[in-house]
């Protein structure tokens, strides 16, 4: 039986490692990286829009980690323009990353860009990410979007493989993890082009009123990265 001393000494024990986790697991922001030089630089219009935001580097978003700094040199170095910028990142990463649909909840919290980059495997999330902290570092505004594929099919602005579909795998009740069509992309910006939808699993670029997605958020953190929690947009995406 223990003492009024003992249960509190528990209780503190408790709280303090239930405060570790809690600041191990959760998401942080970490300081903004300069973005890399090359042949263009779209830095004053970015800050005319505001977009200063989607540069942000973010634990997952890791694109000072010299893996994605070399990837991102080399690409834009050898990029005229953003939007070739663009189209040789998403070649490259559909190119090098498998898909693979058994990436687990847990380790989706975890993963980050580079880790994409040097394991070279991945779901739409892992793809998406890389795709996310290589543009980035590239100093072109990026940011990754929730939601489900539906039936639709659109006209697509560029494919790195005209025959290579977008991966899917069945939903299954209980399983909220974005992937099949609980499923993960990326929104990239250029002055030129505005806002344009990016399909990281498949390398390809689609206008923005592309109805093949069903939009649930913009994600803000690793944790909506990896989960939806809704039933009630699991059951539109069931019916899409």
């Amino acid at each position: 039986m223990m003492n009024k001393k003992q249960k509190i000494q528990l209780g503190v024990t408790i709280l303090l490692i239930i405060a570790a986790i809690f600041y191990l697991t959760e998401p942080k922001e970490v300081q903004e990286f300069t973005p890399i030089e090359g042949r263009w630089d779209i830095s004053s219009e970015i800050d005319l829009e505001g977009y200063n935001n989607y540069l942000v580097e973010t634990t997952d978003f890791d694109y000072s980690h010299p893996v994605i700094q070399n990837l991102a040199k080399q690409i834009k170095e050898s990029s005229s323009d953003p939007e070739d910028s663009i189209k040789k990142t998403i070649k490259y990463v559909a190119k090098n990353v498998k898909y693979s649909g058994a990436i687990s909840i847990s380790y989706c919290y975890s993963e980050t860009a580079s880790q994409v980059a040097q394991v070279q495997e991945g779901d739409c999330v892992s793809m998406s990410r890389l795709v996310t902290a290589l543009l980035r570092a590239q100093g072109i505004p990026t940011r990754t979007v929730g939601g489900c594929l539906t039936s639709n099919r659109c006209d697509i602005l560029f494919a790195t493989i005209p025959y290579l579909d977008v991966p899917e795998q069945d939903m299954s009740e209980g399983d909220f993890k974005k992937r099949g069509f609980l499923h993960e992309w990326v929104e990239a910006w250029t002055p030129d082009k505005g806002w344009i939808t990016i399909e990281a699993t498949a390398g390809r670029i689609y206008p923005t009123d592309c109805n093949a997605y069903l939009f649930y958020g913009y994600d803000t953190n690793n944790r909506n990265r990896c989960v939806i929690t809704d039933m009630g947009f699991w059951n539109q995406c069931k019916v899409s």
